[in-house]
């Protein structure tokens, strides 16, 4: 297996990392009410105070991929018969199983660093969207975004396919 597979967690605390300093950097830029939700138009149709809108931000993009990592963490402390993995017969064999928890955990930081990037670039469109008076988010720019992350988690599932392949006919 490729030491890219490992380069996940590192990758995700870097990109928590800049999130964090990205955020405290800019978040003075923001008014006091935050427009955070926009309808299809991308005029702002909901809103959320700084420090929620922070906590939000912070919340959906670290600590729910760390929740989804110790997730996995705890379900796999036995092996990964409470999880439902391709080729499931093959990695459930008790010669098997040690290698796919150590292939699942390193991998599961990726899913991670999509969610962190995702966070990363909505708060750079908020920031963009406060620039007009009244807020307007770009949505082509934002929908490139949200389609981006749809088809990165589906190379994330494509991923997981190819990295529990069994190597053995």
């Amino acid at each position: 297996m490729s030491g890219w597979v490992h380069l996940g967690s590192r990758v995700f605390s870097g990109l928590a990392a800049i999130l964090i300093l990205v955020l405290a950097a800019t978040l003075g830029r923001l008014p006091p009410v935050v427009a955070s939700h926009f309808g299809a138009g991308g005029a702002a149709n909901g809103w959320s105070s700084r420090p929620a809108y922070a906590a939000f931000l912070l919340g959906i993009g670290i600590l729910l991929p760390l929740g989804i990592v110790g997730l996995v963490y705890a379900l796999t402390t036995r092996g990964i018969p409470l999880l439902n993995v391709p080729y499931k017969e093959y990695w459930r064999q008790a010669e098997h199983a040690p290698e796919a928890v150590r292939r699942i955990r390193a991998y599961i930081w990726w899913l991670g660093c999509i969610i962190a990037a995702v966070n990363l670039a909505t708060h750079s469109f908020i920031l963009q969207a406060h620039a007009a008076e009244p807020p307007r988010l770009a949505t082509l720019g934002f929908g490139v975004v949200y389609v981006g992350s749809l088809a990165a988690v589906g190379f994330w599932i494509v991923g997981l396919y190819r990295l529990l392949r069994p190597t053995e006919p």
